[in-house]
């Protein structure tokens, strides 16, 4: 009896919960025609989260607890409207809203530029924001897919989703590590260096993308080079929020995404919480071109899953709390098989934990993020060479890195606001390669900390009409207990004796100033200048670590110094008419030392009569990059959106510092690899009541594949499109096909892309 009672009572208060829910729901139109605007915005900002509109302009935010709101809808083209709404329990308010036109609006507010909240127009940069409803409108099966839509950012994912890494660099650089990339304002660059997983970031719960080019160690230290990418998440809008999907694709993809999230603010104090999954898996393709092909060529499968959870606290409406923890894990086929059941892989296991603090006080706006991950990489390759030896070895590297960062923000001064801060990071790595088919083990392993503190001032003068920011960064960076341990070695990996080698510790400095200011003319009418500075830090691998390379015998340099650029950048906003934005830039670089290796003048037996030669990497080159870039947003009508942008690089070795080594490998005069010359991408994005559609074009130009300059990659087009169709509120189906084509381009590695790849996902959202 008992039990009975207590299940009715369960289910009189489950179902008094369901029913006395809030909500507040709408549609909002086009006052100037009627018609209702697809894909709008509804935020809601005691929440700082809320929704998009569907194909009929309809909006609803579910579950909401009682209380004042403010509620804001904004479309790209139209002014900004906001509403105060005073839910109480079981209401369900609806309020439509009627937004005039006014041309394209520039009001998104941006936090990594500055490391302050500033609307966009105000920052004196070349900057883009993607948005959570573009990133969905986007044929992409990752996160990065997007910013090829962004002028001058590179993205190289040549094998696809099977790609084990992507490279994206910016401003016509090459390398991964000269780009900084934020997840939620915490670096995803590993202080040991590495690739950026970017699998970790799923599209559903992107909430925008700030996209800042040019040098930015003036405020983040470390890798900020070409640019600062932060990717910013999504956060609970309502008392529930459910998001589930089902995703197939070609080559027998498929997989799902869940989240549930929630958000029990009530008069600005309470919790927030937060958890999601992500799985997929695909059989792949074989990467090797047909004509090559032998038997031990194998597909390039994947097999990746991860999950998240977060939990936030509001302790009132000055300060507030979030802990976040993700797990990932991915499994990548090399392309090879010979005898084990895996063939060769590449395996990562992630752990990322995070705690936020944002807070106001005596005036001051504060915030600090502490973050500690680990990566466990683990590879299996097994080769046969041209003599048929079979050789099969492992790699099992540890890396953590940990650090906080904090930025502090006040007005001391009419017009001066004053942003410092202090950074604290430590990266180390602990590796070791096992020859199964042979007796060599080499163990390596090494610490590398950062500590950077910055000053900021951001000045107004002429009532507002002139903008100035000025900045400065110190940063100090320690390397020590590197070590490098060779157990019997062999002409495998070509050590010539086991050995038992300390580096000694080594400290630098690296000095990073910038200024830019930005003059308005009109409200339409803008022009900004700016010279700012980047660094990048040598990776632990090159500090410590000695081994064979398909160039010879690369040597460990423990007193390797950071790259470092300087960049003189004019850029101008323009809004010619109430449907047209353009943003012309060009700029000038110069990079010293940059890294390269130069021969010792001595050589290695590897057997067979070969001989190959010992290697240092040094800091060696001068470096020169002349570009431009030019972006246009174009509205012909409401329900069509045209993006067109174009990026041109010219990058070039000016100096190389080789004293008296050999000549011919003196690389002066030639490009840097992998840096296309010329990139243009445009998209059209066509809404309306029976299907959206999505269609871009991107080009990429033909580029050297090496740093001697000896062959090129082929310039290609690639064309992709999405399609998707929003029903009954909740639900979405959508068809993305990348590479209509299947032009199939090949890499600098020889190796087949994809071709043309379909992806069919089923969505769900409350």
């Amino acid at each position: 009896m008992k039990a009975k009672t207590y299940l009715l009572l369960l289910i009189m208060i489950f179902g008094m919960d369901t029913f006395s829910q809030t909500s507040i729901s709408g549609t909002i139109w086009d006052k100037s025609t009627g018609k209702p605007l697809a894909g709008a915005n509804i935020v809601i900002n005691e929440l700082q989260s809320g929704t998009t509109t569907n194909a009929s302009g309809y909006y609803r935010i579910p579950n909401l607890n009682t209380g004042k709101y403010i509620i804001e809808a904004s479309f790209l083209g139209y002014k900004t409207e906001s509403a105060t709404l005073d839910l109480k329990t079981g209401d369900n308010v609806t309020h439509d809203f009627r937004l005039m036109p006014a041309g394209i609006e520039m009001s998104s507010v941006v936090i990594t530029a500055t490391r302050t909240k500033r609307k966009i127009e105000e920052v004196p940069a070349r900057m883009a924001v993607i948005g959570a409803s573009q990133v969905d409108d986007f044929p992409a099966t990752d996160v990065d897919d997007v910013l090829k839509s962004i002028s001058n950012v590179y993205v190289n994912r040549s094998w696809g989703i099977f790609s084990k890494n992507t490279s994206v660099t910016m401003r016509g650089l090459d390398g991964t590590s000269r780009t900084l990339v934020l997840l939620d304002g915490v670096p995803l660059n590993k202080v040991s260096g590495g690739q950026i997983q970017w699998a970790l970031i799923r599209p559903e719960d992107v909430e925008k993308i700030e996209v800042i080019k040019g040098p930015g160690s003036a405020l983040y230290g470390m890798n900020a080079m070409g640019g600062v990418i932060n990717v910013i998440t999504k956060k609970p809008q309502a008392k529930l929020n459910l998001n589930a999907e089902l995703h197939m694709g070609s080559m027998n993809t498929y997989g799902g995404y869940i989240s549930a999230s929630g958000n029990e603010i009530r008069n600005d104090k309470g919790l927030t919480w937060g958890i999601k999954g992500f799985y997929r898996q695909g059989d792949g393709y074989i990467i090797e071109p047909t004509e090559s092909r032998d038997s031990t060529d194998a597909k390039a499968y994947l097999n990746e899953g991860n999950i998240n959870t977060s939990l936030g606290y509001r302790f009132n409406k000055n300060h507030s709390l979030e802990l976040s923890y993700e797990y990932h894990d991915e499994k990548r086929g090399d392309g090879r098989k010979v005898f084990e059941e895996d063939g060769g892989y590449n395996r990562y296991e992630l752990n990322h934990l995070r705690a936020s603090y944002s807070g106001i006080l005596n005036g001051a706006t504060i915030e600090a993020n502490a973050f500690f991950q680990t990566e466990n990489y683990d590879r299996q390759s097994e080769t046969v060479n041209s003599t048929g030896t079979y050789r099969l070895y492992l790699t099992d590297s540890w890396k953590t890195d940990q650090g906080l960062w904090t930025t502090v923000s006040k007005e001391w001064f009419r017009g001066h606001l004053i942003t410092a801060g202090l950074d604290i990071r430590n990266g180390n790595v602990d590796a070791k390669d096992i020859y199964l088919t042979s007796t060599d083990e080499i163990r390596y392993k090494g610490k590398l900390s950062f500590a950077g503190i910055f000053l900021q001032d951001e000045m107004n003068f002429s009532g507002g009409k002139l903008k100035i920011i000025a900045g400065v960064r110190l940063d100090l960076a320690n390397f020590r207990d590197g070590n490098l341990i060779v157990i019997d070695p062999t002409a495998v990996t070509g050590y010539p004796e086991p050995s038992n080698e300390t580096f000694d510790e080594n400290t630098w400095t690296s000095f990073s100033p910038k200024i830019s200011g930005m003059y308005f003319f009109t409200k339409t009418l803008s022009s900004y200048l700016s010279y700012s500075t980047g660094f990048n830090p040598p990776k632990l691998d090159d500090l410590c670590k000695s081994g064979k390379i398909s160039k010879g015998f690369k040597l460990a340099n423990p007193d390797l110094k950071p790259e470092t650029i300087t960049t003189y950048e004019w850029g101008l906003n323009f809004q010619p008419g109430k449907k047209m934005k353009i943003e012309p830039s060009i700029y000038f670089s110069s990079g010293d030392d940059f890294q390269y290796f130069v021969p010792t003048g001595d050589s290695i037996d590897t057997g067979g009569g070969m001989s190959k030669p010992y290697l240092n990497r040094e800091n060696i080159s001068v470096v020169e990059i002349f570009g431009l870039e030019l972006n246009i947003i174009y509205y012909p009508i409401k329900s069509i959106s045209v993006i067109a942008n174009y990026a041109f690089n010219h990058s070039t070795i000016t100096r190389f510092r080789i004293g008296g080594e050999d000549p011919s490998e003196n690389l002066e005069g030639l490009s840097l690899a992998e840096v296309p010359e010329h990139t243009f991408f445009a998209a059209i994005n066509w809404q309306n009541r029976f299907v959206n559609i999505q269609l871009n074009s991107n080009h990429v130009s033909e580029m050297w594949g090496d740093e001697y300059n000896t062959y090129k990659i082929d310039p290609y087009w690639m064309f992709d499109a999405k399609i998707w169709k929003d029903i009954y509120d909740h639900w979405r189906v959508s068809l993305t096909v990348q590479d209509i084509f299947d032009r199939q381009p090949i890499d600098k590695k020889l190796r087949l892309s994809p071709g043309r790849f379909y992806m069919g996902k089923v969505g769900y959202r409350l």
